[in-house]
């Protein structure tokens, strides 16, 4: 059975007889002493016996090695802190009035017919959308910049996935040729359609809405 009192004193001889060997390396000096101090540096051996003696006197040792690496774990620590912190990508801003993140926006008048027959082809076909009442005060000042950047003088403005296609006339074609679906897809979603199945969505400003018979409200 262990006897862990005589096991203390035999590693108490040992580290005793250890620092007596070191200082006799000391007095005799040159390569003895270096070959004594690589030892103690390197071989397991003795850096638990060293340990054991400063355990003995109430103090710490920390072996080559273990230094090394604590070193070797601050000076990395203060590169990553001083490293510069790699720029953020400025998210994606919206330009102008389209909004990708949403399927359908409908910009027109409460009073305008087209904008009434557009609102009826997204709501038959389960398209949620968003509407914007250019006749209420909040939202008049939108009226000249629609115009402007859609190059249409003619209620409503209708984008599609924050593309502008143009009014009722390019919605009820759209609808008409089966492009709706496709139009109303995400950028990731449309990249999954296989290239003989996608459209290319076209704009179509006008200044003149004439209803297809087809398309009228029943």
């Amino acid at each position: 059975m262990p006897d862990p009192e005589k096991d203390e004193k035999l590693t108490k001889v040992a580290a005793e007889k250890l620092m007596s060997a070191l200082n006799r390396a000391d007095e005799i000096g040159g390569e003895l002493r270096d070959f004594i101090q690589d030892k103690m540096a390197t071989d397991p051996r003795y850096i638990r016996a060293r340990k054991a003696w400063a355990k003995l006197v109430g103090k710490d040792f920390e072996s080559k090695e273990e230094t090394d690496a604590k070193a070797k774990a601050a000076e990395a620590k203060r590169a990553a802190r001083a490293a510069p912190t790699p720029a953020a990508k400025p998210s994606p801003t919206q330009v102008g009035f389209g909004d990708p993140s949403i399927k359908a926006q409908v910009f027109g008048k409460q009073s305008d017919p087209w904008s009434g027959r557009a609102r009826t082809v997204l709501e038959r076909e389960k398209v949620d959308f968003d509407w914007v009442d250019l006749e209420e005060p909040e939202n008049e000042a939108k009226l000249v910049p629609l115009v402007n950047e859609t190059k249409q003088h003619t209620v409503p403005f209708i984008y599609l996935r924050g593309q502008f296609i143009g009014g009722f006339n390019a919605l009820a074609e759209i609808h008409r040729l089966g492009q709706l679906d496709y139009a109303l897809m995400t950028k990731d979603e449309r990249d999954k359609v296989p290239a003989h199945a996608r459209f290319e969505i076209v704009p179509r400003p006008n200044t003149d809405e004439i209803v297809p018979a087809d398309e009228l409200p029943g």
